[in-house]
């Protein structure tokens, strides 16, 4: 398993890259190196990861067509360096995302919610979908009911019209962006509880399954990535979800019942693709909640692998282990916030931030490479 290397002073962050502080802080301030920051003006303190140190050097390097050679120092010390260098290209493709596990429990919108804010925290422009009628990634940041103004009224001005207006579905979009010193806002557009009734009529319209897809189509150009979280469950919801994605991301626990549920959701997935003109890609797995501690998780881990590696054709590159953190996870939910910007035990929620963050990176520096090769 990896472990973070969390940096929790910029006096550390300045020795490790070889700049001088003050400039490390002006590096920091601006998030061109993304950190996480406690106290006020005056005893500000400064925590990030050798990730995200080598992520914003990665970027100053492919922004300035610089030496891949060169050290942390050359490249921090370039000039007119700004945080703009975290935004996507204009030439960015919107990517849509599906996490999923048939089974429950597993924490898909946790990791839903996490990825996203990882993204945002890297520049990009997000929305979740919320397409599960228990609607937490919803209520996520706020406890609020969306009656009448969620995805729910959507679905219904669609199946009436057979159509619907730009402007209605971002009117249903909720914007959060009291995040860590408001450098970076998240989208929802949020689900209810009776968006279960209404899937079940919508399965007597044409192609049911391809709503969603027509939906998004109509907002894609606004985001840089959108992230579904799915229900438990099969059923239309997951059809729809899965028709409208590029790419899914699997989400499981460490033992024998969840494992079950990765094995019937690639199933689903398989039975999709003979189907489809285009190809869904599983794109990696999340365990969350690993203990190396226990035999049971050792022995669902070693399953979860045979799985990427025979089934998938995935390397292990692919799977990102969130370690067994229950009081940070818990916490972070009941304050309302992501793990991130939990400052209760700061190095603690950044070490269980990693594997959100290194997938984050993996779907960015992916879509740069793409942008370049069309170029």
């Amino acid at each position: 398993m990896y472990d973070a290397r969390i940096f929790n002073s910029s006096n550390e962050i300045a020795s490790f890259v070889n700049v001088n502080e003050k400039k490390v802080k002006i590096l920091l301030n601006s998030q061109i190196i993304p950190c996480v920051t406690t106290g006020g003006e005056h005893r500000k303190r400064y925590y990030t990861t050798e990730l995200l140190i080598d992520y914003a050097y990665r970027n100053i390097i492919n922004k300035y067509s610089l030496d891949d050679n060169i050290s942390y120092k050359e490249a921090f010390l370039q000039k007119e360096l700004n945080k703009e260098i975290l935004k996507s290209f204009a030439s960015h493709r919107c990517q849509v995302i599906t996490v999923t596990n048939q089974k429950g429990g597993v924490g898909k919108t946790t990791n839903t919610i996490n990825i996203a804010v990882a993204l945002a925290k890297l520049g990009q422009k997000v929305l979740i979908v919320d397409m599960d009628s228990q609607a937490q990634s919803s209520r996520y940041f706020k406890k609020v009911s969306y009656k009448n103004r969620s995805i729910l009224s959507i679905f219904e001005q669609f199946k009436l019209n057979n159509d619907i207006e730009k402007s209605y579905i971002k009117d249903k979009i909720v914007t959060f962006s009291n995040f860590e010193n408001e450098s970076y806002s998240l989208d929802i557009l949020p689900s209810e509880i009776k968006l279960a009734k209404m899937l079940e009529l919508m399965r007597m319209s044409n192609r049911p399954d391809t709503i969603l897809d027509k939906i998004l189509n109509y907002i894609k150009e606004d985001y840089d990535y959108i992230i579904i979280d799915t229900p438990p469950y099969s059923g239309l919801s997951l059809e729809m979800s899965l028709f409208a994605s590029d790419k899914v991301l699997l989400v499981s626990e460490a033992d024998e019942f969840s494992v079950e549920g990765l094995e019937v959701t690639i199933q689903e997935i398989n039975e999709l693709n003979k189907n489809l003109s285009k190809k869904i890609e599983i794109d990696g797995i999340f365990v969350n909640a690993f203990s190396k501690h226990h035999n049971y998780a050792n022995d669902a881990l070693d399953d979860i692998v045979d799985i990427l590696l025979d089934k998938l054709n995935l390397d292990e590159n692919s799977l990102f282990i969130v370690k067994y953190s229950p009081s940070i996870i818990r916490s972070s939910q009941s304050v309302q916030q992501s793990i991130i910007d939990y400052k209760v035990k700061v190095k603690e929620s950044l070490s269980l931030f990693e594997p959100m963050l290194k997938y984050a990176i993996k779907l960015i520096l992916e879509q740069k490479k793409s942008n370049h090769t069309r170029d």
